[in-house]
């Protein structure tokens, strides 16, 4: 039997957008199990933003595709691998398939780190490179937790904690400090040291300080993971927290107008100026953000953010873990699907199916522009 081939390359999916590390594949013109050259159009990919067409960077034949047509990807996801031989596709799908989906992957010095604090691998992400820093919060979980007798002292049935202390964290501190209706004692945050602060608040340390600060008898917390990046993240951090036996604080800065009739589910966060209008329903842990108008009537779902400035007619509903981008419209009775993102500016007279893109100032009439 002749060697296997060998692997020249693997192609992964590149960041389109900082902000946006999801993107959905628009163009796929490349086959499974055929031959390539440096510069081949691979695949295009979009996000609200922008979009990038991803080309080739060796000669070879292509194993097996681990995308299809309009998937939702995200930076460093694998698309395929490049081979100095055609592969046989019974020995090599299985594999790259699971190479896709499945796995850990670690760079050299977080793979030593991980063999230095015995931190097994089974509990790491998978699909993407782990980084030191999770694998030091990996071997920090597995320490019990203490919590102090000064930080027991100030639970109270208003104390709350921010998960996150990035720039929406830093934005509730002062939103919580203007409406006065809560006291933050703390942040949850993986990427900080403890003893750490933010804009004065101390920040306690990882996603494992939530259950005993339940137990101690804290019953609220905000989670200021953003979803302008990715929206499954926040989603999972609304989960961490409930799993914690935690709820999501309603937060509403005191120039927001909601009216008497709109009702604002566990975990909404209503910022400055923003408009919530009569009968309108805003799901769990959804952000309403600075300035943004959901009209009459409209029922947005949990886990979704409609960013600054965007406008929402009324009697139009938004899905689960959304996003309507800053400035963006959406003409009266429209339905936007779950898991759709909206681009900056753009203009909705027509409704967006689930899991859409969107592209930043344009006129959404029912088909891709």
């Amino acid at each position: 039997m002749s060697d296997a081939p060998t692997v020249l390359g693997r192609v992964e999916a590149p960041l389109v957008n900082t902000n946006e590390p999801d993107a959905q594949v628009i163009e796929l013109p490349l086959q499974a199990f055929s031959e390539i050259a440096v510069g081949d159009h691979i695949c295009t990919l979009e996000t609200s933003k922008a979009t990038v067409e991803v080309e080739s960077e060796h000669s070879g034949f292509v194993g097996p595709l681990t995308i299809k047509l309009d998937d939702i990807i995200s930076a460093g996801d694998l698309i395929c691998e490049v081979f100095d031989a055609m592969p046989d596709q019974s020995q090599v799908s299985d594999a790259a398939a699971a190479a896709a989906d499945a796995g850990v992957k670690m760079t050299k010095k977080a793979e030593a780190l991980a063999r230095e604090l015995r931190v097994d691998p089974s509990g790491l992400p998978t699909g993407r490179f782990v980084t030191e820093k999770e694998v030091r919060a990996a071997a920090a979980a597995a320490t019990p937790v203490e919590l102090s007798n000064d930080l027991i002292g100030q639970i109270s049935d208003t104390a709350l904690v921010i998960f996150g202390g990035g720039g929406l964290g830093k934005t509730i501190i002062d939103l919580v400090g203007a409406a006065k209706t809560y006291e933050v004692i703390g942040i949850i945050d993986e990427g900080l040291e403890g003893g750490d602060e933010v804009l004065g608040v101390p920040v306690l340390g990882g996603q494992r300080y939530l259950a005993p600060l339940a137990e101690a008898g804290l019953r609220y917390a905000a989670n200021a993971v953003g979803a302008i990046g990715r929206i499954t993240t926040r989603t999972r951090v609304s989960e961490l927290i409930s799993d914690a036996g935690l709820r999501g604080a309603v937060l509403v800065e005191p120039t927001a107008s909601i009216a008497d009739s709109a009702e604002l589910d566990d975990g909404a966060q209503i910022y400055a100026q923003a408009v919530v209008s009569a009968a309108a329903k805003i799901g769990a842990n959804t952000i309403i953000n600075t300035g943004a108008i959901v009209s009459h009537d409209c029922v947005i779902g949990a886990n979704t953010h409609v960013a600054p400035g965007a406008v929402l007619a009324g009697e139009v509903t938004v899905g689960e873990g959304s996003l309507v981008g800053m400035g963006a419209t959406a003409s009266v009775g429209l339905a936007i699907g779950a898991r759709a993102v909206i681009g900056n500016g753009s203009v909705l007279t027509a409704d967006v199916p689930d899991g859409t893109f969107v592209s930043a100032g344009t006129v959404w009439s029912g088909e891709r522009s």
